[in-house]
């Protein structure tokens, strides 16, 4: 009888720690390396494959909460990178015709591009003289205005470009 009072009184505390192992892993925190891997991939100083940075983001926040517009979105939680704090990642779906990686920022574009400045010395270039320009790195990273926030992106077509048209023999 004593073990089953015991059984009974410890199924709560099981149960709990199953539910806490079974849990998606969207707690979990990014590696370490995360800010290197993920924010060279942004500044489009690594080469993009959308099936590596799926599993790596997949890692750090669990599966995607959407897929929309081309990509599969994670929503990040107490994610920084050059200081800044970053509330979404995107990568690219098999459905794309570019491989891309992309991240969302509470901050203005001006204040995103000015941390990367400081922290690496990598300037983005305002593309024209508008209010809300885009922004370019000489890798091609771009930074754009997502309403009054910052959206960051690197993207590569995945096709070659085709050559002039040879003539027939």
């Amino acid at each position: 009888m004593k073990i089953v009072r015991r059984l009974a009184a410890a199924a709560p505390a099981l149960m709990l720690a199953c539910a806490a192992a079974l849990a998606p892993a969207a707690q979990a925190a990014p590696q370490p390396s995360f800010g290197i891997e993920v924010g060279n991939a942004l500044l489009c100083l690594n080469q993009l494959n959308s099936k590596y940075f799926y599993d790596y983001l997949f890692a750090a926040f669990g599966p995607p909460y959407k897929t929309e517009g081309g990509a599969y979105w994670f929503k990040a939680t107490n994610v920084t990178l050059w200081g800044m704090q970053a509330t979404d990642f995107l990568v690219n779906d098999g459905n794309s015709q570019a491989d891309f990686i992309g991240a969302y920022f509470n901050t203005t574009p001006v204040k995103l591009s000015d941390a990367i400045k400081a922290a690496l010395g990598i300037r983005f270039t305002p593309e024209d003289d508008s209010a809300y320009p885009m922004r370019q790195s000489q890798a091609g990273s771009k930074i754009v205005y997502n309403d009054i926030n910052a959206k960051m992106y690197c993207a590569k077509s995945k096709f070659l470009v085709p050559g002039p048209e040879q003539p027939a023999p």
